[in-house]
């Protein structure tokens, strides 16, 4: 795969005050869990999908290979700015490609191992990963989760554990209990890896610290479900370009105090700018649903449709449901419990175009950008389906190819010529043009 020239990738413009604060967020955050590994504490690399609050109730640090192959996606080499030096998601995707990995495979997949195979665990943004004493990822959502932290986990020689979850696939899943074999199942599977994670860290279980954890996490979930409310109204008060950048601590430090008090502030400016109908764009003209992880490099694309008074006012792929009621009494029954009633054991196609068909209507949806990711089955296979639904529903959608954090599969050009064709025609639908 070789690189294109001349491609032009920038980071997205954001609308929200908070939006600003979250690169400081991040560093501070890879910050602290390098002098926690200084101090010889215990560090974990687990997949992005696993409960963070079993990490955190367990006085671990945890770090993420997906999110830091986004983080990759759009620093260079050393922090320069230098448009000639290669991305460092495209120098981690050249290493592992050059020792057999095919450039079809997914694109975090390839900038981790590429990562781990560079030998140097330092050489890259932010002083890169610490390195971990073991890994944890799961079963859930794509094929190549267990055989790619199994990988990392044989080459830098730490035990791996994975979480076998089982995944249900209903529609109209928000309204059904989870069954009990499931639950049963599940709740072994997360009381096993407690276990695990004890006789790797010599870290003892508490239900009391757990239940501690689920607490800020709940109330995290809380003010994530009142953003999401607040950014249906006319005008938009927050985008996605926004959505996108601030998921890192909803995300990745659910379960923390630090994190309530981030999307606290992120709440109150919402209201505020809501309140005096301050909106993303001076005049919003109509109204766009992102459908699909986006393309890390170039979250520009975000802000394209500004320039026509379109917003992209909803993305499906951050979720914050419901949870069901705390129960303190089996916080790790709970956590299973929580899983398969509001997280990707309870999706599947048909809850996902569910979701989706809502979606358009509480958002009031004008038009979609389907981001079909190349290299991620998971998301590339639905978007044929959710395609035909939005022509039933009469919203226009375009397709836009690439990579999650490999911008050599980016083709700007007809990127452009798409969204301006799209663009101009939901402004004739509208009666705008």
């Amino acid at each position: 795969m070789e690189p294109q020239k001349h491609i032009v990738t920038a980071a997205s413009t954001k609308s929200v005050e908070m939006a600003r604060k979250v690169w400081p967020f991040v560093k501070n955050d890879y910050e602290s869990g390098h002098q926690w590994k200084k101090e010889g504490k215990p560090v974990v690399w687990s997949c992005a999908l696993v409960e963070k609050e079993i990490y955190y109730a367990m006085d671990v640090y945890p770090f993420f290979p997906e999110q830091f192959a986004a983080l990759c996606a759009v620093r260079r080499r050393g922090g320069t700015r230098d448009p000639n030096v290669e991305k460092e998601g495209v120098r981690f995707s050249r290493i592992a490609e050059a020792n057999g990995y095919p450039s079809y495979l997914c694109g975090y997949h390839r900038v981790g191992v590429g990562y781990v195979i560079n030998g140097d665990l330092e050489d890259a943004p932010l002083g890169g990963m610490p390195r971990p004493d073991f890994m944890v990822t799961s079963s859930t959502a794509c094929d190549v989760r267990f055989k790619w932290f199994e990988d990392m986990a044989r080459r830098l020689e730490v035990p791996l554990y994975v979480l076998d979850r089982p995944e249900r696939h209903e529609f109209g899943f928000i309204t059904r209990r989870p069954e009990q074999r499931a639950l049963d199942y599940y709740k072994i599977q997360l009381e096993d890896c407690f276990k695990f994670i004890e006789n790797v860290t010599g870290h003892s279980f508490s239900a009391d610290k757990l239940n501690e954890v689920m607490d800020w996490s709940y109330r995290l979930n809380e003010l994530a479900q009142e953003i999401l409310e607040l950014r249906r109204a006319t005008p938009c008060p927050m985008s996605c370009a926004d959505e996108f950048t601030l998921m890192y601590p909803w995300m990745y430090k659910a379960g923390t105090k630090a994190a309530y008090d981030f999307y606290r502030q992120l709440r109150d400016e919402i209201q505020e700018r809501v309140a005096k109908r301050i909106g993303v764009v001076p005049e919003e003209k109509f109204r766009l649903m992102w459908i699909g992880l986006p393309n890390w490099f170039n979250m520009a694309v975000m802000n394209y449709f500004e320039q026509y008074g379109g917003v992209f006012v909803r993305s499906p792929e951050y979720r914050a449901l419901p949870y069901p009621a705390r129960n303190p009494d089996d916080p790790v029954g709970e956590l299973a419990y929580r899983y398969l009633f509001a997280g990707y054991g309870a999706y599947g196609m048909l809850n996902n175009i569910e979701e989706i068909i809502q979606d358009c209507r509480d958002y009031r949806i004008d038009g979609a950008v389907l981001s079909y990711l190349i290299t991620c089955r998971p998301h590339a296979y639905r978007q044929g389906e959710v395609k035909h639904i939005l022509e039933d529903l009469d919203i226009p959608c375009v397709s836009v190819e690439g990579d999650l954090v490999d911008e050599r599969t980016y083709a700007e050009s007809q990127v452009k010529n798409r969204l301006d064709g799209m663009a101009e025609l939901i402004l004739r639908k509208k009666g705008l043009q």
